[in-house]
């Protein structure tokens, strides 16, 4: 089976010809580009412009992945401004059978298609995962979400989330005052006004009253020696153990948590550190528990794409 898949962030969208078998289950991304958003009007001239490069005829399916709130014909979009529906992605595409799912969906469906060498371990935890073990991945980019992957009879299933609106939690008295100074400026502070990209420029706003910086200047700055700038990182990456560790908890994730997302990558460093870890491994009687659980950092700029492919595969039984 062929199908054209895409994934719709914030900044960027992917394309690709996915060509999959549920027999071998492999799948093959072929002719992959990717575009920036702010070039085109709408989704409809990314298809138009992707199509017009490839003479593949045999695409008789399409199934893409953005980050918002879907429903059975279109998707509203968190972070970008465009309106997104099942009939004008037929139209543009001349193809009947169109999916919509969530770029974290997607990206829930495609862990069983990571190739190792693209995940980077942040934490090694004791339990050996099985196929049955429950997964979390954690996007952290122009926006922040969650995502669950279970396990059952008929394959991987992942339900639709909006973690990242939901109201943040603190572990300490350092991240209590942090999040009191952020709620002066609005009463709900979500995971995402603090753990998507955004969040750097807050937390360097709260800690060191500077707001002429953007996230890739607090962390040059940081990779440069500024303690100020490198504390913002820090402080950060225990927002996130914090996050994570709820999370992972919750949902009992012990097949792994998994992190994806610009803003995940570029905070490599701070997420190895041990503030990372001892607020993700903190709570209490569970800590143990916790130390069960590894968590990963995908490196596959193209894995959603894989999800969408792998969505589609089980859903059509191709």
């Amino acid at each position: 089976m062929k199908t054209l898949v895409a994934d719709i962030g914030g900044t960027n969208s992917r394309l690709a010809v996915a060509k999959t078998s549920k027999t071998d289950k492999e799948i093959t991304l072929e002719n992959i580009q990717k575009f920036r958003n702010s070039d085109f009007n709408n989704f409809d001239e990314v298809i138009e412009t992707y199509l017009s490069s490839s003479d593949d005829h045999l695409i008789n399916k399409m199934c893409i992945a953005a980050a918002g709130i879907i429903s059975e014909t279109a998707v509203e979009m968190s972070n970008l401004n465009w309106k997104i529906t099942v009939p004008s992605l037929q139209k543009a595409a001349n193809i009947d059978e169109v999916l919509i799912i969530n770029d974290l969906q997607a990206q829930g469906y495609a862990l069983d298609f990571i190739n190792p060498k693209d995940l980077e371990t942040l934490i090694e935890g004791s339990h050996v995962p099985t196929p049955n073990n429950t997964k979390l991945v954690c996007g952290m980019g122009t926006g922040f979400n969650v995502a669950i992957a279970y396990q059952s009879p008929f394959g991987t299933f992942v339900p639709a989330s909006e973690y990242g609106h939901a109201r943040i939690t603190v572990a300490n008295k350092n991240q209590k005052l942090i999040i009191e100074n952020l709620e002066k400026n609005s009463s709900f502070v979500s995971y995402e006004n603090v753990l998507a990209g955004l969040g750097l420029n807050r937390l360097d706003q709260v800690l060191n009253e500077r707001s002429d910086r953007t996230p890739a200047d607090i962390l040059s700055a940081a990779e440069k020696g500024d303690l100020q700038a490198k504390e913002v990182g820090t402080q950060l990456a225990g927002f996130a153990g914090q996050a994570f560790g709820d999370f992972a908890l919750m949902n009992m994730a012990l097949g792994g948590v998994y992190l994806i997302g610009g803003v995940a990558r570029a905070m490599l460093p701070y997420l190895k550190e041990e503030n990372f870890k001892e607020n993700f491994y903190e709570r209490g009687n569970f800590s143990e528990i916790m130390k069960k659980i590894s968590v990963h950092l995908i490196l596959d700029d193209y894995a959603a794409l894989k999800g969408c492919a792998n969505y589609s595969t089980i859903l059509y039984g191709e």
